[in-house]
């Protein structure tokens, strides 16, 4: 489903959202150069492979923080990484190889997010 935006409220996720073509772009070009951090396949240095640790969607606060970002193969692999770790349960994310970096970054992270943090969130990162 496409979310349909107000002329005000597109105005308002634009500026929300000027500092992403910068950062992908830093970021892409470091992917290129590492493996997946979940299962070890070589990047190929797309958008997908660009992981945010707390969602974009949630957190932008600190979604151009460099610490925001964990590099997970994308659509273009088999592993598809970047998905799983979107899309799993908790559970799931608890047995990821990189459940550990995740638990850090959001520790680090924790005083510079002005958003409110449910229990949902503290449950998922902690």
């Amino acid at each position: 489903m496409i979310r349909k935006y107000s002329k005000k409220g597109l105005e308002k996720r634009k500026l929300e959202r000027e500092c992403l073509p910068e950062f992908f772009q830093k970021h892409i070009e470091i992917a290129k150069t590492k493996c997946c951090e979940e299962c070890g396949a070589k990047l190929k240095g797309n958008t997908t492979e660009i992981a945010h640790v707390l969602p974009k969607q949630y957190f932008k606060s600190v979604m151009c923080n460099d610490l925001n970002v964990l590099y997970l193969c994308g659509h273009l692999s088999s592993g598809q990484c970047h998905t799983k770790m979107d899309s799993c349960s908790n559970e799931i994310l608890k047995t990821m190889k990189v459940i550990k970096k995740i638990n850090n970054i959001f520790k680090q992270l924790l005083p510079q997010i002005v958003e409110k943090i449910n229990y949902k969130h503290y449950d998922r990162y902690e």
